[in-house]
């Protein structure tokens, strides 16, 4: 639902230089018209932006273009936890309904809002409910189905979407003055999502890292089941049920899809559109020596690929995250 407010102010807003241009456009016209939503659902998949966008629009909203004030309360989830729970959902209702500090919008953001528990999207909803004036809540969320419908009516949905290549590399040449071999390499590695590309070109540490973690994914291909197990204790050791052993062993699988897609291309002839162009000579050693089902590889690959989304699925079941990931490498 769409409340009137009076016009914030004719200055120019700030926002990010890169992606999400239909989403900004929309936001950007409704603080000029002074026509806000109560809540707003930012929808997309990791590093798309939406936290970014999330933070220049409360800077937007709050007339506070370098920085942020007391006025914005962000809840995330804890590092132990599974889910938001309902104390949590409490504790940030509670500070949204206290006086503003500066007289300005108190603006309220959820990240990870899929992970709300039950308990704690019904205390939300209530607030949704019964809309206050001044106030803004935005949830991040990686899919609509994640929420209910009772709370998506009561909110304007935006959908963040991947970049296209081309755009982060000519971002990265012209922003950054990048390399352009390597801005070629971190526009397609991002697959669609600028701050990845960014993130690595700042941290070449940390792309270093990456690459030498991708080389060693790539060597389950040729290990013996022993072999594979042993690279598997290097890059995953956690045994437990904890949510960041969850979030470590999605993205070692995140990691093999990625690199079987691109096998895949590879055996179709594709290689213009391989995620790891960087790595190209690598995955054509593997894909080399990959074995043939029917006197096909992709096939092969095909199967591969259908492990890695049960595996997905058993990781939502809450099966233990290492037996997953031993029973996924000795199967592929």
């Amino acid at each position: 639902m769409l409340k009137s407010v009076s016009k914030l102010t004719t200055a120019k807003y700030s926002w990010p230089n890169i992606g999400n241009e239909k989403v900004i456009n929309f936001l950007n016209k409704s603080l000029k018209s002074g026509k806000l939503a109560q809540t707003y659902i930012f929808i997309g998949s990791e590093e798309l932006g939406k936290s970014t966008i999330a933070l220049a629009f409360a800077r937007n909203l709050q007339g506070n273009y370098e920085g942020l004030n007391s006025d914005l309360y962000i809840l995330s989830p804890e590092a132990d936890k599974k889910n938001i729970s309902i104390e949590a959902v409490r504790e940030f209702i509670k500070m949204l309904n206290l006086s503003s500090f500066l007289d300005s919008y108190k603006v309220g953001i959820i990240k990870e809002a899929d992970l709300l528990s039950e308990e704690a999207k019904s205390a939300l909803l209530k607030t949704l409910e019964e809309p206050r004036d001044k106030v803004v809540i935005i949830l991040l969320v990686n899919s609509e189905e994640n929420l209910p419908a009772t709370i998506l009516s009561r909110g304007q949905k935006l959908y963040f979407y991947p970049v296209p290549a081309p755009t982060i590399y000519d971002y990265l040449i012209d922003h950054y003055g990048a390399n352009r071999s390597l801005a070629k390499d971190l526009s397609f590695l991002a697959l669609g999502r600028p701050l990845r590309a960014i993130y690595y070109l700042e941290n070449p540490e940390e792309y270093k890292k990456y690459l030498e973690k991708a080389e060693k994914i790539l060597e389950i291909f040729k290990a013996d089941t022993n072999g594979r197990l042993q690279i598997l204790d290097s890059l995953f050791a956690d045994k437990t049920y904890s949510r960041q052993a969850v979030a470590s062993a999605l993205e070692i699988i995140m990691m093999l899809e990625a690199l079987l897609r691109d096998l895949l291309l590879l055996s179709l002839g594709q290689e213009n559109l391989l995620q790891h162009q960087v790595l190209r000579d690598s995955l054509q050693k593997i894909l080399l020596d990959f074995p043939e089902e029917n006197g096909i590889k992709a096939v092969g690959l095909l199967n591969c690929l259908k492990l890695l989304a049960q595996a997905k699925e058993y990781l939502n079941a809450n099966v233990n995250p290492r037996l997953i990931l031993e029973q996924l490498i000795i199967n592929l």
